[in-house]
């Protein structure tokens, strides 16, 4: 078990009051704006972050904090919480699974704690580094699986973002054994460090999907780096995630 730690007590309490917030409204009518012509957000995120962060900003008065919807970064070389209060916003607006709330807390590009709740089918994931990861309070780690070929890999769902996906994906189902499009960075995490996904590759991503995720499934014996093999930093946009046994594999896909 992971030992008494107030950053991780504090951000599990948030993400289960954000949860609480997601749970409620899920399948229910709200308002919902369209910030790009294929990204939207929902009155139901601002209103799990704005719960998120009451609780966080007065008990950690010196750290910064990373959103998609705002950034204020204290110190870039000190503690800033990196949170996403509803990953996976189309699949909720749509009323499909796999959406929920991101909390992770990195000192300067030192990712250290990660908390991930998927509040509909009450599964919390959550892991400290150096201690470990866990799925709903019992330790998780990744597929032992040595080689693609027996892998199911996750890709990334905004093809229109990187004029390669497409070939990427192309050589990814010539070389895995099959693949998936779920459309949640922090579900594809999650189901890697536990096991049930060999890993995901993304063609642009932002930070607050996967910081949290990142301590999770390297806590659980895998591996998060960006395409060129290089540990992931507050910056990183283009990101291969693995059960750290075929991730070699995987950048050669994206190389």
């Amino acid at each position: 078990m992971i030992k008494e730690n107030e950053e991780l007590n504090k951000a599990i309490e948030a993400a289960r009051k954000a949860g609480e917030i997601l749970k409620d409204n899920f399948g229910q009518k709200y308002r919902v704006i369209r910030k790009s012509p294929k990204e939207m957000v929902s009155v139901v995120d601002m209103q799990a972050q704005k719960v998120i962060l009451d609780i966080l900003e007065p008990l950690f008065p010196g750290y910064g904090i990373i959103t998609e919807e705002r950034t204020t970064i204290v110190d870039k070389n000190g503690k800033n919480w990196i949170i996403d209060p509803l990953d996976g916003t189309h699949n909720y607006i749509a009323g499909l699974p796999f959406s929920g709330v991101s909390i992770g807390l990195a000192k300067g590009n030192d990712f250290q704690l990660g908390v991930i709740l998927f509040p509909m089918e009450d599964r919390l994931y959550y892991a400290v580094k150096g201690e470990g990861a866990y799925f709903n309070h019992m330790p998780i780690e990744v597929s032992p699986s040595l080689e693609l070929s027996k892998s199911i890999i996750s890709f990334d769902n905004q093809f229109h973002l990187n004029k390669n996906s497409f070939e990427y994906y192309r050589k990814l189902t010539g070389r895995a054994f099959t693949t998936r499009i779920l459309g949640t960075a922090t579900n594809d995490l999650c189901m890697t460090a536990e096991g049930k996904l060999g890993g995901r590759i993304w063609v642009n991503t932002k930070i607050c999907d996967i910081a949290a995720g990142i301590v999770i499934v390297t806590e659980a014996g895998g591996k998060v780096t960006s395409f060129d093999g290089a540990a992931c930093t507050l910056d990183s946009k283009h990101v291969v995630a693995s059960n750290g046994k075929i991730h070699e594999e995987l950048l050669e896909i994206v190389n």
